[in-house]
């Protein structure tokens, strides 16, 4: 229950999981007989920094990065739009985080891109590492055969990206390439063994985060027409340790 329609949500789930939930939003107002989402805006986050909760209060923060934000809804732009946002949206989350974070806080203009952005990171690296049992990220870019299998993931995710962006209408100087494929294997370069959260799931037998983190992806995919073999080959290894472990 939101405390009233000034609330600004931000979703901490990780994956494709803005047009869910908004639309599960909608839902929940018109069986109220009201119209909108009932909140002032929905924004979603993305953080490569490279942290694992250890225990409540704890955190592990080994390698650097950036968080980032973009908006999912607003009431002020448009509330039959998703994405559009006016700038005291904007605002609102820079100031909310100006006093909390020790690391650098990006506003990102194009949440769906945002979204992809970072699932070019986490399809190949999450993937591999849940895919293998659960290794750490040094292991998929040392070995050979992994690193290479990182890049096809990589690319397959990069052109699912595209072609869903250019489907909502996004410019193509929004569209994602080299320089992010070259971005995300140099962070991972330098991450060390990095225990991606989901493969700490794996290894504690804890739910794990696969449908919005990983299928939605393979399923935009098969909408858009795009073909991600392996891709689909990693996430059905995921969900094959996801049943066997129930991990839901």
């Amino acid at each position: 229950m939101l405390p009233n329609s000034y609330c600004p949500i931000k979703t901490h789930t990780k994956g494709l999981v803005e047009d869910d939930l908004i639309q599960m939003m909608r839902k929940q107002q018109e069986l109220k007989g009201l119209k909108g989402v009932g909140c002032k805006a929905v924004y979603g986050g993305m953080a490569l920094i490279c942290s694992n909760r250890l225990s409540p209060g704890k955190i592990s923060h080994t390698y650097g990065g950036k968080l980032v934000c973009g908006v999912a809804y607003s009431a002020d732009a448009s509330d039959n739009d998703t994405g559009k946002w006016v700038e005291s949206d904007k605002q609102a989350i820079l100031d909310l985080f100006k006093p909390a974070t020790p690391v650098p806080f990006v506003f990102e203009p194009n949440l769906r891109r945002g979204r992809w952005w970072k699932n070019v990171w986490n399809l190949p690296f999450s993937g591999i590492s849940v895919s293998m049992g659960g290794i750490t990220v040094d292991r998929i870019v040392n070995d050979p055969s992994l690193r290479k299998l990182a890049y096809k993931v990589i690319d397959e995710t990069i052109a699912i990206a595209n072609a869903d962006m250019g489907k909502h209408a996004c410019s193509e100087d929004e569209f994602l390439g080299e320089e992010t494929r070259d971005e995300m294997m140099t962070l991972s370069d330098n991450m060390g063994p990095y225990n991606p959260s989901t493969m700490l799931d794996l290894h504690a037998r804890k739910p794990m985060e696969v449908k919005y983190l990983f299928r939605k992806a393979v399923d935009r995919a098969d909408d858009l027409g795009v073909e991600c073999p392996h891709l689909e080959a990693i996430v059905c290894h995921i969900e094959a340790h996801q049943r066997h472990h129930n991990l839901y």
